[in-house]
């Protein structure tokens, strides 16, 4: 299987932007969810719940892929309950279409120890994560589930004439 996946780590989370403070942070609204898109998403804020409402906005159930390409960049942050005493997490990608359960790519992630959100972005591929169907984002670490996320991606398929021609032959049968 070709796998014409790249990864960019975009930013781990630090910072005045998530400093702690008093009330809930952003992770603590979204902990478990992965927050999909196919634009940037910010990673500063001014209020908690804006916050949260820019980022349910910002998150795409369904994505397309760039008809010239084939391709599709997926930006997206990861929420987590808790802070991950780890450097790398795992992202793994499942084909969930109708009920199925197929990993189609699993992905190393890089961030800072303790931290409770991740900020990156993938490059995929039409030959890889076939268009119009249904997948299943999962971040693990050290094999435990700590966010999820779904998105459905589409694009458009070959275009036909509905032209068929047949040979005498074909014809006579």
């Amino acid at each position: 299987m070709k796998f014409a996946v790249a990864l960019a780590l975009v930013a781990t989370v630090g910072g005045p932007a998530f400093a702690k403070g008093s009330g809930q942070q952003p992770e603590d609204l979204l902990k478990g969810r992965i927050i999909v898109s196919d634009k940037k998403l910010p990673m500063n804020w001014n209020s908690v719940p804006a916050y949260v409402a820019q980022l349910k906005n910002l998150n795409k159930g369904t994505l397309w892929y760039d008809k010239k390409s084939n391709k599709l960049k997926v930006e997206y942050a990861a929420f987590f309950a808790k802070p991950v005493n780890d450097v790398q997490v795992d992202l793994t990608i499942y084909d969930v279409t109708n009920g199925a359960n197929i990993q189609k790519g699993a992905f190393e992630q890089f961030m800072n120890r303790g931290d409770r959100v991740l900020f990156n972005s993938i490059v995929l591929d039409n030959e890889d994560f076939e268009m119009n169907k249904k997948y299943k984002l999962v971040i693990t670490s050290r094999h435990s589930i700590i966010a999820t996320g779904e998105i459905i991606l589409r694009g458009e398929g070959p275009h036909y004439s509905g032209k068929v021609t047949f040979s005498e032959d074909e014809a006579k049968q």
